[in-house]
């Protein structure tokens, strides 16, 4: 059986990006949701949300985790990062944190948000660890449903604004590293729609689920339908040699914005596998990247993220 509206979800990462277009869809079919972060203050724009419980503490502290499951019907896990600022960040927050959930949230449902291309014999050690936080997860929690997308675009994304906030930098046109590793764009709302049938829905559990959208293309092609519809010049594609060299050097820079484990998970690809479970068996049929980009690029409320922040007045910050 599903999650029924009115029951407790807990959403870790539910302040991010995916959580927050997550959140608001919860909570507008009628769920409770309860999420941590160790600044509230950062994040008092979704106390607008009467059902939702803000808690302030460390989600990777196994105590707070306990608290946060009681009364709970289900558990979301969205905490993922993209680079290490110390060694054993990838461990802690891809392996150890589902093997947590996986403890602390017995008989309830569990959704582990992954990655595509996610594999525990990768040189990337971002899906590395995503592969291992998988494998933990199942060994615990068997019925877990286990979620594995593309690159996520969407108002506010990492994804189309990043690139164009580079491209105000690259009059020339922007140099694009591994410009034909290929992609599978998800729009964020099918996404969001993916998990959601996952959680509320009688799905078959202890399956893994890909989430990509319809077309797969190399990167150089995503970047060049953002640059074009931004009036921007068509980008340049970076030899793999080239491209690690970049890496190299940008990995050294303060917030490490290209570094080599990036590079070696850019080179991985991030597609579907030709069969097995994906958005459409949830009933989510995901749209076109070329088509929503035009919406989301013609309409700078979206591309700017402005899209579904609410002001209003400020609810209580739980202490658990």
């Amino acid at each position: 059986m599903g999650v029924k509206p009115g029951a407790l979800i807990v959403v870790l990462g539910g302040c991010g990006f995916l959580g927050r277009a997550l959140t608001r869809d919860l909570h507008h079919r009628g769920y409770r949701l309860r999420l941590i972060t160790r600044r509230p203050d950062r994040h008092r724009d979704l106390l607008v949300l009467p059902r939702l419980e803000l808690w302030e503490g460390d989600v990777h502290d196994e105590r707070v985790l306990r608290e946060l499951a009681s009364g709970a019907a289900a558990f979301v896990n969205l905490v993922g990062i993209l680079h290490e600022h110390t060694p054993g960040d990838f461990v802690r927050a891809h392996e150890e944190l589902p093997a947590r959930m996986a403890r602390v949230g017995c008989g309830l449902r569990l959704v582990q948000v992954s990655a595509a291309g996610a594999d525990a014999a990768s040189d990337s050690a971002y899906l590395r660890s995503k592969a291992q936080g998988e494998l933990r997860l199942r060994a615990l929690a068997p019925a877990a449903v286990i979620v594995r997308p593309s690159v996520i675009y969407g108002p506010g994304d990492h994804f189309v604004c990043r690139f164009q906030r580079l491209m105000r930098w690259a009059p020339l046109g922007l140099p694009v590293p591994l410009a034909q590793s290929p992609i599978a764009p998800v729009h964020v709302d099918d996404v969001v729609s993916g998990i959601v049938a996952a959680v509320t829905r009688a799905v078959a559990t202890g399956c893994d689920y890909h989430f990509c959208g319809p077309e797969v293309m190399a990167l150089q092609e995503a970047v060049a339908a953002i640059a074009r519809l931004s009036g921007h010049p068509r980008p340049h594609g970076l030899s793999a040699g080239l491209s690690l060299l970049l890496a190299r050097i940008l990995g050294h820079w303060p917030g490490a914005p290209f570094s080599v484990d990036q590079w070696r998970t850019l080179r991985a690809g991030s597609v579907c596998p030709a069969k097995g479970p994906g958005l459409p068996d949830l009933g989510v049929i995901p749209r076109s990247f070329h088509e929503a980009l035009k919406d989301l690029i013609l309409d700078p409320s979206l591309t700017h993220g402005r899209l579904h922040r609410t002001k209003g007045q400020i609810g209580h910050v739980a202490r658990p």
